[in-house]
């Protein structure tokens, strides 16, 4: 199991390779760039001796893989046939997906099962000629980020709909805690598919051995056989002693 820095917490790219690197990780999760200099970055990441076991989808509300616009599709399935090949290139195993950037739905007179239905659709075609090495791993949101898929439950049924082995689950900790009623209860339920986990307080603060209720996450992440790796996905601003207190906490799951 690898435990990754996530780049957007910690400032621009080569701030963020230095502090994780200064902090103990030998790998970080990155924002999924499509339009990188791949060698440079390869190079960049050499030097940092960090692996990128993930990439991040990109917020963009105006390329979305479940919207009802026909062009706002083509434009996600681009970027997202895009960074699986940047993932394949980099040795990357999972990719972040985000079916839909935006807390209110496109429109108000459709379910929400039908944005899940053009999301799986237009995954599926990418999926077809896409890199077999590299796997999704679908994120549901805080409804106050996105209206259409929220808890695991809803992870899962996009990942059935898509109906490919590369089709996982991210379990992110951060939103758990909103959306779920019993957080561990669905992590266990789901345990079987969920693939990479995202870490944080429920303030999105530093996840340490002294935060209330840290225990039976970490015995849950433990006890999942698909997790390959875990994020620390929390804001430290410029506390580089917090930083590297949670990299040693998350060294012991």
């Amino acid at each position: 199991m690898f435990i990754s820095a996530s780049e957007w917490v910690l400032g621009d790219r080569p701030t963020a390779f230095r502090r994780a690197r200064e902090a103990g990780f030998d790998a970080i999760e990155l924002d999924a760039t499509p339009d990188v200099d791949v060698a440079r970055l390869r190079d960049e990441l050499a030097e940092a001796g960090l692996i990128v076991p993930s990439l991040c989808w990109a917020w963009n509300s105006e390329s979305e893989l479940g919207s009802p616009d026909p062009a706002s599709r083509a434009r996600a399935q681009a970027y997202l046939r895009a960074s699986l090949e940047l993932a394949h290139e980099l040795g990357t195993s999972q990719l972040v997906v985000l079916p839909a950037c935006r807390n209110t739905a496109w429109t108000l007179d459709e379910i929400r099962l039908r944005g899940l239905e053009r999301a799986a659709a237009s995954i599926s075609e990418v999926l077809v000629d896409a890199p077999a090495d590299v796997s999704l791993a679908l994120e549901g949101l805080r409804r106050s980020e996105s209206f259409l898929m929220n808890s695991l439950a809803d992870s899962d049924r996009l990942r059935t709909m898509i109906d490919d082995d590369r089709a996982g689950l991210l379990a992110d900790v951060y939103h758990l805690a909103y959306e779920e009623l019993d957080p561990i209860e669905s992590l266990q339920r789901y345990a079987e598919k969920i693939t990479l986990v995202h870490l944080a307080a429920p303030a999105r603060g530093p996840l340490l051995g002294t935060t209330p209720g840290v225990d039976a996450i970490v015995d849950q992440v433990r006890a999942m056989p698909g997790v390959r790796s875990v994020t620390l996905e929390f804001e430290v601003g410029d506390d580089d002693a917090a930083l590297a207190d949670s990299h040693r906490f998350a060294a012991s799951i």
